[in-house]
């Protein structure tokens, strides 16, 4: 007999997990309803970290791009980032 590893999720996915955990389950659901458990579980306010936030215009052939550059506070060095 294996023994399943233990599964831990971040606190916020581990919420939605169990909020949809049991009946009506989401595909037994018809979209508009299941959008709406969806909405209503994603619509409370979340804690969010302090970030440097900053816009720039990068040139390119066809027209000027506004980027944000969002970065953790006192970060140095390379970060990864998301286009």
């Amino acid at each position: 007999m294996s023994v399943q590893p233990r599964i831990v999720l971040e606190p916020s996915a581990q919420g939605i997990v169990d909020a949809t955990s049991t009946p009506p389950f989401l595909y037994e659901l018809k979209p508009a309803a299941a959008r709406k458990v969806l909405e209503d579980l994603q619509a409370a306010p979340i804690e969010k970290l302090p970030v440097q936030e900053e816009w720039i215009t990068v040139p390119a052939e066809v027209g000027d791009a506004r980027v944000r550059i969002v970065k953790p506070v006192e970060s140095s060095g390379m970060l990864p980032v998301i286009v």
